[in-house]
């Protein structure tokens, strides 16, 4: 069962009929949150499978794994409004 989530637009879109929805997995916090977590799971796996057990060994992969997901949870923004949505917004 899929979860959906309406566009914001669907007000304005509702009195037509028609009202377009998006998968949940497709919204760019939950892509962002998906690929953070792939990341650090596989990081943890190559860190059992090489099998660290030093506590300097458990930093580095640590670090490994979380700094990269800091910054990329930082610096992937949303994407910039395109002139369509700018003009949608205006006439709300």
């Amino acid at each position: 069962m899929s979860t959906y989530v309406l566009f914001e637009t669907c007000a304005l879109l509702h009195s037509a009929g028609v009202c377009p929805v998006v998968p949940s997995v497709m919204i760019l916090r939950n892509i962002k949150l998906v690929v953070v977590i792939a990341y650090i799971v596989t990081v943890a796996v190559g860190a059992v499978v090489s099998g660290v057990t030093s506590g300097a060994g458990l930093i580095v992969f640590a670090a490994v794994a979380l700094l990269p997901s800091a910054a990329l949870l930082m610096l992937w923004k949303d994407p910039s409004q395109t002139m369509s949505e700018t003009i949608q917004a205006a006439r709300r």
